[in-house]
Protein backbone atom coordinates (compact mmCIF):
# COMPACT_ATOMS: atom_id res chain seq x y z
CA UNK A 1 0.00 0.00 0.00
CA UNK A 2 1.21 3.46 -0.94
CA UNK A 3 1.66 6.07 1.79
CA UNK A 4 -0.17 9.25 0.70
CA UNK A 5 1.01 11.14 3.76
CA UNK A 6 4.63 10.69 2.69
CA UNK A 7 3.72 11.96 -0.75
CA UNK A 8 2.13 15.08 0.74
CA UNK A 9 5.25 15.69 2.83
CA UNK A 10 7.50 15.53 -0.27
CA UNK A 11 5.08 17.78 -2.14
CA UNK A 12 5.16 20.29 0.72
CA UNK A 13 9.00 20.32 0.67
CA UNK A 14 9.22 20.70 -3.11
CA UNK A 15 6.68 23.55 -3.21
CA UNK A 16 8.06 25.36 -0.17
CA UNK A 17 9.46 28.93 -0.23
CA UNK A 18 13.11 27.87 0.38
CA UNK A 19 12.98 25.49 -2.60
CA UNK A 20 11.36 28.22 -4.71
CA UNK A 21 14.11 30.66 -3.69
CA UNK A 22 16.75 28.03 -4.46
CA UNK A 23 15.21 27.40 -7.89
CA UNK A 24 15.18 31.15 -8.65
CA UNK A 25 18.79 31.47 -7.52
CA UNK A 26 19.79 28.48 -9.68
CA UNK A 27 18.03 29.93 -12.74
CA UNK A 28 19.67 33.33 -12.16
CA UNK A 29 23.11 31.71 -11.73
CA UNK A 30 22.60 29.67 -14.89
CA UNK A 31 21.57 32.81 -16.80
CA UNK A 32 24.71 34.64 -15.67
CA UNK A 33 26.88 31.74 -16.81
CA UNK A 34 25.15 31.64 -20.19
CA UNK A 35 25.67 35.39 -20.60
CA UNK A 36 29.39 35.03 -19.78
CA UNK A 37 29.74 32.28 -22.39
CA UNK A 38 27.83 34.44 -24.90
CA UNK A 39 30.17 37.40 -24.34
CA UNK A 40 33.18 35.12 -24.68
CA UNK A 41 31.84 33.72 -27.93
CA UNK A 42 31.27 37.22 -29.34
CA UNK A 43 34.80 38.26 -28.41
CA UNK A 44 36.21 35.10 -29.96
CA UNK A 45 34.24 35.70 -33.15
CA UNK A 46 35.49 39.31 -33.36
CA UNK A 47 39.08 38.15 -32.82
CA UNK A 48 38.66 35.45 -35.45
CA UNK A 49 37.30 37.97 -37.98
CA UNK A 50 40.17 40.35 -37.24
CA UNK A 51 42.70 37.54 -37.64
CA UNK A 52 41.08 36.50 -40.92
CA UNK A 53 41.33 40.06 -42.27
CA UNK A 54 44.96 40.26 -41.21
CA UNK A 55 45.66 36.89 -42.85
CA UNK A 56 44.11 38.07 -46.11
CA UNK A 57 46.14 41.27 -45.96
CA UNK A 58 49.32 39.29 -45.36
CA UNK A 59 48.49 36.96 -48.25
CA UNK A 60 48.04 39.96 -50.55
CA UNK A 61 51.37 41.39 -49.38
CA UNK A 62 52.97 37.99 -49.91
CA UNK A 63 51.71 37.71 -53.47
CA UNK A 64 52.78 41.31 -54.23
CA UNK A 65 56.26 40.69 -52.84
CA UNK A 66 56.55 37.40 -54.71
CA UNK A 67 55.56 39.06 -57.99
CA UNK A 68 58.11 41.82 -57.32
CA UNK A 69 60.79 39.20 -56.61
CA UNK A 70 59.92 37.36 -59.80
CA UNK A 71 60.12 40.65 -61.73
CA UNK A 72 63.49 41.47 -60.16
CA UNK A 73 64.84 38.05 -61.21
CA UNK A 74 64.43 39.07 -64.86
CA UNK A 75 66.94 41.16 -66.79
CA UNK A 76 64.33 43.88 -67.37
CA UNK A 77 63.52 44.05 -63.64
CA UNK A 78 67.18 44.37 -62.65
CA UNK A 79 67.68 47.14 -65.19
CA UNK A 80 64.60 49.05 -64.06
CA UNK A 81 65.61 48.85 -60.39
CA UNK A 82 69.14 50.05 -61.12
CA UNK A 83 67.80 52.94 -63.20
CA UNK A 84 65.33 53.96 -60.49
CA UNK A 85 67.74 53.78 -57.56
CA UNK A 86 70.96 55.09 -59.06
CA UNK A 87 69.71 57.25 -61.96
CA UNK A 88 72.01 55.68 -64.48
CA UNK A 89 71.59 55.44 -68.23
CA UNK A 90 72.91 53.09 -70.84
CA UNK A 91 75.66 54.16 -73.13
CA UNK A 92 74.26 56.48 -75.78
CA UNK A 93 71.14 57.43 -73.75
CA UNK A 94 70.51 60.74 -72.07
CA UNK A 95 68.74 61.53 -68.82
CA UNK A 96 66.57 64.61 -68.32
CA UNK A 97 65.46 65.67 -64.84
CA UNK A 98 62.57 68.15 -64.74
CA UNK A 99 62.46 70.31 -61.64
CA UNK A 100 59.30 72.19 -60.56
CA UNK A 101 57.34 71.50 -63.72
CA UNK A 102 54.19 73.37 -62.58
CA UNK A 103 55.96 76.72 -62.25
CA UNK A 104 57.44 76.49 -65.76
CA UNK A 105 54.16 75.60 -67.47
CA UNK A 106 53.15 78.23 -70.10
CA UNK A 107 50.07 80.26 -69.35
CA UNK A 108 50.41 79.81 -65.65
CA UNK A 109 51.61 82.73 -63.62
CA UNK A 110 53.14 82.14 -60.23
CA UNK A 111 51.04 83.45 -57.38
CA UNK A 112 52.63 85.58 -54.71
CA UNK A 113 50.87 85.93 -51.40
CA UNK A 114 50.94 89.49 -50.16
CA UNK A 115 51.72 89.67 -46.48
CA UNK A 116 50.93 92.65 -44.35
CA UNK A 117 52.88 93.71 -41.30
CA UNK A 118 50.06 92.42 -39.11
CA UNK A 119 50.18 88.88 -40.60
CA UNK A 120 53.96 88.80 -40.32
CA UNK A 121 53.72 89.85 -36.66
CA UNK A 122 51.05 87.24 -35.94
CA UNK A 123 53.08 84.48 -37.61
CA UNK A 124 56.15 85.55 -35.62
CA UNK A 125 54.15 85.46 -32.38
CA UNK A 126 52.75 82.04 -33.23
CA UNK A 127 56.26 80.79 -33.88
CA UNK A 128 57.33 82.06 -30.48
CA UNK A 129 54.33 80.29 -28.98
CA UNK A 130 53.09 83.53 -27.46
CA UNK A 131 49.84 83.13 -25.51
CA UNK A 132 47.55 85.89 -24.34
CA UNK A 133 45.84 85.67 -20.93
Amino acid sequence: MYNFQKRDKIKRIIYSWPMFAFALFFIFWLGVKVFVVYKSERLSRANRDKAEEERQSLEEDYTAINSEIQFLKTEKGIEKEIRDKFRVVKEGEQLAIIVNSDANRPGKTPTVKAETIWTKLMSLLSLLNFKRD
